[in-house]
């Protein structure tokens, strides 16, 4: 399908001359007291080293969005960063499934994340609390204080071992003084927000903080369905209600305390199918057509009932300092997780001929119930040359699964309707357990020789890991296997990395870093025979450079990396039946290389320009797909999901202060040349996304309460393009190409109380 493509420099170009030429109506003197307006880069601070440093200052890529901004570009949860705001991070849902997504980086995948016998190639986290499942990620409770994302292997400080790089997201903390902030927006398609963000009084030694949180928007793709409401769901909507208590103890200056418990319920509805072309001259029934761009109205009416996301979690966080070089800091944590995931096709899975009584209304219905303890304790000190991290990690996860095919619904009148089968015909597919721990132990030493006036500094890290995992398929095919089938994975293995960083001067800073690590083996329970597959392991050389400039105005990152994928885990799907896949281990090394950069400036006060690139190169070697008699042998698409080019691009100006309040515009734009799937790329794209926020206007000359007020609207030019795309091929199927598409043109109106 063509996209609609507004260029992305004119869309720019445009915003920026308006902006400039309204800073002169809006122009106060900037020495005066009632400008709050900055002229210079805000600082940034990361833990991508386990330890707050200036982002300036950490030898690795690092892309860091603080809650201000994830606010003006309208994020609130993983899903959002799905258009590309951070262009080395590509967030996909699998196939438009609501219950999963497949997060990407620098080329390398999850494969299929809704499997529990496999672990996901990037690492989440939670205040450091990693999360074994990518179900559930709904970030909606949090009060963001910002999201770090660390580019690459990830083999020596964070939690589970992690290929691709790491996402941390970071919550605020109880403040111990009163606060509340109130919003509630309104949006199309029906959208609906409240959210409650409020800070309690500090009691003794304790402070308590509670975010509550209930959003909804009906679906973009209307369903026809004439059933009970619970199954006449449009396409691709959600309804999301959580809290979430947080209490920090505070006892003496050297430890604090942080308990954090949340209880969430997420239900979304799966992305419509369309159709963008068929395979071949095969009968169609004539409801079965051909999609002329972004559907609004599904094709049939079918049974549609939301994917359901339950999550509960207990954190608990202490940090003590042991004297003033040395601090401890123990994270313990409990979560479950009870997913069901609900994927309608419309009619555009099985064919007219299907089972030759035209069977159609395919409801991919499955389910992942899972449990997950972790531990993580670590000692950071310092002394007079050396900063140092020791720790170790136990993590320890059950899980089941399963899959059902339910048929909802039957052509008739030579295809011309269709009836809802009462009652529908479930046929079971798969159902599989998982027991797995992971233990670790790593350390990192950074040490500053006394040569180069103390501007080099040298980091090394070592982590051991063991890792056992056990699964059974319990069902295949509806039945219980015989022989019954099993996995067995046991891996102990060390991961080195090491680091060389030159300070050029106070505000350049060199480094080069070579790194390691591995992802875990695992089984495929989409295989009939439960095979299992061997680890993957990833060596990586980056060299970057950090710089701020400009007397601070200006901050530039440039990153270039070369990565050897040795075993990689590679897919092939049953073309008789997609339901069933093998996972291989590929014998040759999979090469990536590519160079990440992120620019901000403010030429001047309240203009703020950033931008981010990302160039992925994949080599993929071929493989044969085990489910192909002739033995062919077939090349595999160059991308593992990644684009070859992303980039994010945003411009922000701030007025001075009027007596009324401050006026702030915003307007972001994301770009991807497409990514591949399999063999097939996916369209390119630009979106671009706006904002205007009147912001600080006092509500009483006697109180502090702040009104903030915001009009908004993502995917502005209302551009079509497609995220995920396959060919649906087999006896009894449509015989199409079908592919799930980006979300129109959204737009709302956002209202917040500060007290």
């Amino acid at each position: 399908m063509p996209a609609r493509k507004p260029p992305l420099l004119l869309a720019f170009a445009a915003a920026l001359p308006a902006s400039v030429g309204l800073q002169a109506l809006g122009q106060q003197d900037q020495s005066s007291p009632q400008s709050a307006r900055q002229a210079v880069i805000s600082e940034v601070v990361v833990t991508a080293q386990r330890r707050e440093q200036r982002l300036l200052d950490a030898p690795l890529s690092v892309s860091a969005l603080s809650g201000e901004e994830l606010s003006e570009r309208g994020i609130t949860s993983v899903k959002d960063l799905q258009d590309g705001a951070i262009p080395s991070l590509q967030v996909l849902p699998l196939s438009g499934r609501a219950s999963a997504v497949n997060l990407s980086m620098r080329g390398i995948d999850s494969g299929d994340p809704t499997q529990i016998s496999q672990d996901p190639a990037f690492g989440m986290y939670i205040d450091g609390v990693y999360l074994g499942r990518v179900q559930g990620l709904g970030l909606e409770l949090m009060d963001i204080e910002r999201i770090e994302v660390m580019r690459g292997p990830q083999g020596t400080l964070f939690g589970r071992n992690s290929v691709g790089g790491a996402m941390n997201v970071v919550s605020r903390r109880p403040s111990g003084e009163f606060g509340l902030r109130q919003h509630v927006g309104l949006g199309n398609h029906d959208a609906r927000n409240v959210r409650t963000h409020l800070d309690l009084p500090r009691v003794g030694d304790l402070s308590l903080k509670i975010d509550g949180v209930m959003t909804e928007r009906d679906g973009w793709v209307r369903n026809p369905f004439d059933g009970p409401s619970s199954q006449s769901l449009g396409y691709d909507g959600y309804e999301r209600r959580g809290l979430r208590v947080s209490a920090l103890w505070e006892p003496n200056d050297a430890l604090d305390v942080i308990y954090a418990y949340e209880n969430s319920r997420d239900e979304s509805t799966s992305g419509y199918p369309h159709i963008a072309s068929f395979l071949d001259d095969r009968e169609q029934s004539p409801l079965i057509r051909v999609d002329d761009g972004r559907a609004s109205r599904a094709r049939i009416g079918a049974p549609l009932p939301a994917s359901i996301a339950m999550v509960q979690g207990h954190t608990l966080r202490a940090n003590m300092d042991l004297n003033e070089s040395m601090r401890v800091e123990s994270i313990t944590s409990y979560r479950e997780l009870e997913q069901t995931q609900n994927d309608q096709w419309a009619g555009a899975f099985f064919g007219v001929r299907f089972a030759d009584i035209g069977l159609t209304g395919r409801l991919s219905n499955a389910g992942v119930d899972q449990r997950q303890y972790s531990q993580e304790l670590q000692i950071l000190g310092s002394t007079e040359r050396l900063d140092y991290v020791v720790g170790a990690f136990y993590f320890d996860e059950k899980a089941d699964d399963f899959a059902n095919d339910i048929i909802t619904s039957r052509f008739i009148d030579d295809g011309n309707d269709v009836v809802t089968l009462d009652p529908f015909i479930v046929s079971p597919t798969r159902s599989s357990t998982l027991e797995a721990r992971s233990r670790a132990a790593f350390a990192q030493v950074t040490w500053t020789p006394p040569i180069f006036e103390d501007r080099l500094a040298i980091t090394t890290g070592l982590r051991y890991t063991n890792d056992k995992k056990s699964g059974e398929l319990t069902t295949s095919r509806g039945v219980p296997p015989n022989p019954p089938r099993a996995f067995d994975f046991s891996s102990s293995r060390v991961d080195p990395a090491l680091t060389v960083a030159y300070q050029v001067s106070d505000r350049v800073n060199t480094y080069l870093r070579w790194a390691t690590a591995y992802r875990a083996g695992g089984g495929n329970s989409r295989s009939t025979q439960f095979n299992a597959f061997d680890e993957e392991q990833v060596e990586a050389w980056e060299i970057g450079v950090k710089s701020e400039l400009w007397d601070d105005r200006a901050r530039l990152n440039v990153s270039a990396y070369r990565s050897n994928y040795k075993d990689r885990w590679q897919t092939f799907f049953d073309p008789q039946n997609i339901s069933f896949n093998e996972t291989l281990n590929s014998l040759e090394t999979a090469r990536v290389h590519g160079v990440e950069v992120d620019f901000e400036v403010i030429p001047l006060a309240g203009l703020s320009i950033m931008a981010s690139y990302a160039y992925t190169d994949v080599s993929l070697p071929r493989l044969t797909n085990p489910f192909d008699p002739e033995g062919e042998r077939l090349e595999q698409g160059q991308g593992g999901l990644s684009p070859p080019h992303a980039a994010s691009a945003s411009i922000a100006y701030e007025f001075a202060p009027f007596s009324f309040g401050r006026l702030r515009l915003h307007m972001d734009s994301n770009y991807s040349s497409g990514h591949f799937i399999g063999d097939d790329q996916t369209d390119s794209y630009v979106l671009v996304n706006a904002r205007a926020s009147l912001l600080d206007v006092p509500l009483s000359p006697r109180h502090s309460s702040r009104l903030e007020a915001s009009v908004w609207v993502r995917n502005l030019f209302d551009t079509e393009y497609d995220f995920f795309s396959f060919p649906l091929d087999g006896p009894g199927f449509v015989g199409a190409n079908v592919e799930f598409l980006g979300r129109p043109r959204m737009y709302g109106l956002d209202l917040a109380l500060r007290f």
